[in-house]
C-alpha cells in the first residue's frame, strides 16, 4: 500500500509505510511554516503521528518508532516518501527532517509509574440497555400474559399488512425453523398457542415461509444481525397478571459506533437528537398505556410511597429531597391515583435520570470516586445489560459496594445470573462482528445463519463466564443443534444446544466457526483481506491505515488459480506488500473453508496451501514470528501468544468503559492485559478484576467529558 523506499527487505522503514506513520489525522495537519520559519518538528508530530504511534514514540494503533535503529537518513526518507498518508508530498525536505529529528528524542517508554485515571462520564443507554432496563422495571407486572404459559401455553396473534397464505413464529425456541410453528387464520388474525420453555427467547414471524418480521405486539426486541430487530419473549412461570410491554427501540437511531469499537456503548460520541426526544417521550408513552391500572402493583402505598420505590429503581439510586416533591406534586396533580401514577412513570421513563447512566464520582481528595448507586449501576449494565436489581440497589445503600471487597462479591453474584450470558453473547457479537451476518447475500439461509450466530455466542458466553481465554483460539467444541452440527460437520448431539466435538481442521476457537467463515467473505468467494484483517484488528487489537486511493481491489477470479495465486500480486509488490504482509498469510489459514464456511481441500482443481507466518504477533514492530499450517495452528499461535489474550482484555476494558482507550489510559489498558495475559487467564476473573479495579471505581478530575 506504502513505498518500501524501493527496497525487497521487511524493515522498520517497510513497517512504517505498512501501518501509516502520520495516518491518523487529518492528512492536511496544520498549516505549513514559511519558509523563513523553520518547520516544528514537535508540532507536526503531535498533530499527526502521535495518535498512532503514541506520543513517546510507543506506538499505539501503529507501530512504535522509539528507539530508532535504522539511522536517520532511512528515517527521513521514508518520512518523504510516504507521509502523510495520502499526500506524501506535503512533508518533504526540511519537514521531514524536523519531524524525524523529533522522533530520534522520543524515549518510547510510558511513563506508568503513576497512571492516570479514566474520565469521568455520563453514559446515554444503548437501545439494548433501554430495552432491557424497561423490561426489568416492570418485571413485578409478571409474564407476557394471564395465564401461566409454563402450563396453558403463550399466545402469539398476528395481523399481516397484507395477503399471505401462511403465517409462522420461528425463534430460538423452536430451532428458528420457519416450518415448525405454523399459525392459523381466525378472522384475518393469526393465531397459535404453544408451551414455550421459560426463559427469555428470541423470535420472529415468518409470512409466506420467507418474509422474517419482527411481532409488533412483541414485550421487547434485540438486534437480529440482520440490520433490523428479533422480538423477545420473556416467559415467566407461576401464573402472574402480565403486561405486554410494546416495543420501545426500533424507532431509536442506532448507535454511533467509532473506528476499531464494535460495541453499541461508544459514550463519547453518543448523542440526544431531536429524533431521540420524540422517541424517548413516545416510548414512555407506550410503556405507560400499557400498564395502565396495573402501575399501582408496581409500589405499593400512596403517591410519596410510589415515587420512592419506583424513583429508585427508574433512577438506580435514591431521589433528592426536591425531585421527590416534584413527582409527588405531578402525580397529586392528576386528581386519580393510578393517572398519577402513570404521569410519574411517564416522566421518570423520559427523564435523563432514567437515560444516561452516571459515572460521575464524588471528590475524594485527588479526584473522583463512583460512589455505591454508580458502581450498583455499572456493575449491572456491564454483566446483566440491564438496571440493577433490587438486592443490588440495597446493597449499595448499605455501603456494601463502597470498597473492593464488596465490589468484588456483588460482582461475582451478578455471574451467576441468567440475564449474564445474555450480555456474554451480545458482547461476542459485536466483539467478533457476527451481528451483521444477516447483511450479507448468501446461499445459506437465514435461518441457519441465525443458529450459526447462536452458537458463537454461545460458546463465547460459556468461556467468558468459566473458561480460560486460550479455548476462545483453540477449542474444539461448539454448542449446536442438529442443523449447526451438521453445518460443521460434526454428529448431532442429544439434546440441542449441548456441546458437540468439530472436526479436526475446527478446533481453532471461534477461527473455526462457520459464522466467523461466513461473515468475513464475499458473496461468491473468499477474502483472505477480510479475514486477515479480522483476526489483526478484532483478536490482535491491531489497527491499519486505510488503504490509499490507488489501491486495487479483489484480484480477479482466474479458473486456473487458486485464491492464494490470484492474491500474490500484493506481496510481490513493494507497494502493496509492506501492509499486506501482515494482513494475507492469515487469510490464506482460513482457505480450508469456502464463502459459505464449508470445508474444502481444492480449488479450481488444485490443492488449497493453508501455510502461513504470522508476523509480529506480540506487536508491529517486535519482530515475532509464528509459522502455522490451517486453523487450529493459527489458533494455537494465538493462544500462546501475550498479544491475543492482552487483546481480549482490552476489548473488555473498552466494553466496560464505554470507550476507547486515550494515550492517558494506556497505562492501565497494558497493565490490565499484561496482568491478565501472565496469569492463568480466566476470562470470569478478568471480568471483575477489571470492574472492581480501584482504577474502574476512581475517576479524574477532568470536566468536560462529563457533559453529553
Amino acid at each position: 500500500m506504502f513505498s518500501l523506499l524501493k527496497s525487497s527487505a521487511w524493515g522498520a522503514v517497510g513497517l512504517l509505510a505498512a501501518v501509516g506513520f502520520l495516518a491518523c489525522d487529518d492528512p492536511g495537519g496544520p498549516a505549513r511554516p514559511g519558509p523563513s520559519a523553520p518547520p516544528d518538528g514537535a508540532a507536526l508530530y503531535a498533530s499527526q503521528c502521535a495518535s498512532c504511534h503514541g506520543g513517546q514514540g510507543q506506538g499505539r494503533r501503529g507501530p512504535a518508532l522509539a528507539p530508532w535503529h535504522d539511522g536517520r537518513d532511512a528515517l527521513v526518507a521514508a518520512i518523504a516518501d510516504t507521509m502523510p498518508f495520502g499526500a506524501p508530498a506535503d512533508c518533504v525536505g526540511a519537514c521531514a527532517e524536523a519531524v524525524a529529528d523529533y522522533v530520534l528524542t522520543l524515549s518510547g517508554e510510558l511513563q506508568c509509574d503513576a497512571p492516570g485515571l479514566p474520565p469521568r462520564r455520563l453514559r446515554l443507554l444503548s437501545r439494548r440497555e433501554h430495552a432491557a432496563a424497561i423490561r426489568d422495571l416492570l418485571a413485578p407486572l409478571g409474564g407476557t400474559s394471564g395465564a401461566d404459559p409454563c402450563t396453558d401455553g403463550t399466545t402469539f396473534r398476528f395481523v399481516p399488512p397484507r395477503a399471505v397464505s401462511s403465517v409462522s413464529v420461528a425463534g430460538t425456541f423452536n430451532g428458528w425453523d420457519p416450518a415448525a410453528w405454523p399459525m392459523r387464520e381466525e378472522g384475518g388474525a393469526w393465531t397459535l398457542t404453544r408451551v414455550v420453555p421459560e426463559g427469555r427467547h428470541e423470535y420472529k414471524i415468518v409470512l409466506d415461509g420467507s418474509e422474517w418480521v419482527a411481532d409488533p405486539s412483541a414485550s421487547a426486541t434485540a438486534p437480529d444481525g440482520f440490520g433490523g430487530v428479533n422480538s423477545v419473549l420473556d416467559v415467566r412461570c407461576g401464573g402472574a397478571s402480565g403486561v405486554r410491554v410494546p416495543d420501545v427501540t426500533s424507532a431509536l437511531p442506532p448507535e454511533t459506533r467509532p473506528e476499531a469499537y464494535p460495541f453499541d456503548l461508544a459514550a463519547d460520541v453518543a448523542y440526544v437528537s431531536s429524533v431521540h426526544v420524540e422517541e424517548y417521550l413516545a416510548a414512555a408513552k407506550r410503556v405507560a398505556d400499557a400498564v395502565g391500572d396495573a402501575v399501582v402493583a408496581l409500589a405499593p402505598g400512596d403517591e410519596a410511597a410510589f415515587v420512592h420505590v419506583f424513583g429508585r429503581r427508574a433512577f438506580r439510586r435514591p431521589l433528592s429531597e426536591g425531585e421527590r416533591e416534584r413527582y409527588v406534586s405531578l402525580a397529586r396533580a392528576e386528581g386519580d391515583a393510578t393517572r398519577g401514577r402513570l404521569a410519574v412513570l411517564r416522566a421518570m421513563l423520559a427523564s435523563p435520570a432514567f437515560l444516561y447512566r452516571s459515572e460521575v464520582g464524588a471528590p475524594d481528595g485527588v479526584g473522583y470516586r463512583l460512589d455505591a448507586f454508580e458502581m450498583a449501576s455499572a456493575l449491572s449494565f456491564s454483566l446483566l445489560g440491564t438496571t440493577p436489581p433490587d438486592a443490588l440497589l440495597d446493597a449499595a445503600e448499605r455501603g456494601e459496594l463502597d470498597d473492593e471487597r464488596g465490589v468484588r462479591a456483588a460482582a461475582e453474584g451478578l455471574l451467576d445470573d441468567a440475564r449474564a450470558e445474555a450480555t456474554m453473547r451480545a458482547f461476542a457479537r459485536m466483539w467478533l462482528g457476527v451481528e451483521e451476518l444477516g447483511q450479507l447475500p448468501r446461499d445459506t439461509s437465514p435461518a441457519l445463519r441465525a443458529k450459526l450466530r447462536e452458537a458463537t455466542e454461545r460458546f463465547v458466553a460459556g468461556v467468558m463466564l468459566g473458561g480460560r481465554v486460550d479455548e476462545l483460539f483453540t477449542s474444539g467444541a461448539l454448542p449446536a443443534d442438529a442443523d449447526v452440527a451438521a453445518a460443521h460437520g460434526a454428529s448431532a448431539p442429544e439434546r440441542a444446544w449441548d456441546a458437540v466435538e468439530l472436526p479436526p481442521e475446527r478446533r481453532a476457537g471461534v477461527l473455526g466457526h462457520a459464522s466467523v467463515q461466513l461473515r468475513y467473505a464475499h458473496s461468491d468467494q473468499t477474502s483472505p483481506i477480510a479475514r486477515g484483517v479480522f483476526v489483526r484488528r478484532r483478536l490482535l487489537c491491531q489497527d491499519f491505515a486505510p488503504p490509499p486511493p490507488e489501491a486495487g481491489g479483489v484480484p480477479e477470479v482466474d479458473p486456473t488459480a487458486t485464491t492464494r495465486e490470484r492474491f500474490r500480486q500484493h506481496t510481490e509488490s513493494a507497494t502493496c506488500a509492506s501492509c499486506h504482509q501482515y494482513i494475507d498469510d492469515l487469510g490464506f489459514g482460513f482457505e480450508g473453508f469456502d464463502h459459505e464456511g464449508r470445508p474444502r481441500r481444492e480449488e479450481h482443481g488444485l490443492p488449497i496451501d493453508t501455510s502461513g507466518l504470522l508476523r509480529d504477533v506480540e506487536g508491529f514492530g517486535t519482530r515475532t514470528e509464528a509459522i502455522f499450517s490451517g486453523l487450529p495452528e493459527l489458533g494455537a499461535a494465538l493462544a500462546a501468544s501475550d498479544a491475543a489474550p492482552s487483546c481480549f482484555a482490552t476489548q473488555w476494558w473498552r466494553f466496560a468503559h464505554g470507550a476507547l482507550e486515550r494515550e492517558e489510559d494506556e497505562c492501565l489498558v497494558r497493565e490490565v492485559g499484561r496482568t491478565f495475559a501472565a496469569g492463568d487467564r480466566s476470562v470470569r476473573a478478568l471480568l471483575v478484576e477489571v470492574l472492581a479495579s480501584e482504577r474502574f471505581r476512581r475517576r479524574s478530575a477532568a470536566l468536560e467529558e462529563v457533559t453529553p
